[in-house]
């Protein structure tokens, strides 16, 4: 089955710089206190709000408006989905993390 083609506002370059945004800022926050995402990048103004709930982070709403706030559905659309691989990378690496913690502190507690 191949691709559906979705007519954005925004191309392709727009879209990397967008999510490659709303990433660093995921990153830069704290796991448990990510601040909600609200800034203009290029012409369109970008909200994105998540949401934590035991130890896994999740997208509770993304939009992406043109200059008059109205609501860009395809680029919305496709915002929102990239961003759902991004969080699913993100909470699987924090995932490892804590594991690997969790198997450090054993051992360590097992050489005392």
């Amino acid at each position: 089955m191949g691709a559906l083609k979705i007519d954005c506002y925004c191309d392709e370059h727009q879209m990397k710089k967008i999510v490659d945004t709303v990433t660093e800022h995921l990153s830069d926050s704290g796991r448990y206190n990510i601040a909600d995402f609200d800034d203009q990048i290029g012409d369109v103004r970008v909200c994105v709000e998540f949401d934590t709930y035991m130890d896994t982070v999740k997208l509770k709403v993304s939009e992406v408006l043109d200059s008059d706030w109205d609501l860009l559905y395809e680029d919305t659309a496709v915002l929102t989905s990239r961003l759902r691989t991004v969080l699913a990378d993100y909470n699987k690496e924090n995932k490892e993390i804590r594991y690997q913690a969790h198997h450090v502190l054993k051992d360590r507690a097992n050489n005392f």
